[in-house]
């Protein structure tokens, strides 16, 4: 894996976090979440539990593969920073 593609993950994990956290919060909201029927609202809270999975998943690659890169980098030479901050 190179850095371009575990950079790729990072920003991906931080926009999906975002966006995860939008939704979480709507439907939190109670006076606009249940303006809603219930199947937008059973839709809404699937879709938060697989935006969850994704954004575990996706961290869990990041933290296997920055090991890897930060590994290949000093092979190289060079010194990787990676950081990742948890959306929980």
């Amino acid at each position: 894996m190179t850095q371009e593609v575990l950079d790729r993950m990072l920003v991906e994990f931080q926009e999906n976090g975002e966006r995860t956290n939008k939704l979480r919060a709507f439907i939190l909201n109670e006076e606009k979440f249940n303006q809603l029927d219930n199947l937008n609202k059973d839709l809404m809270i699937s879709q938060l539990k697989a935006m969850e999975a994704y954004i575990s998943i996706l961290s869990i690659r990041i933290g296997l593969n920055s090991k890897i890169v930060e590994d290949q980098s000093e092979n190289q030479g060079e010194e990787v920073p990676v950081d990742v901050e948890s959306n929980d």
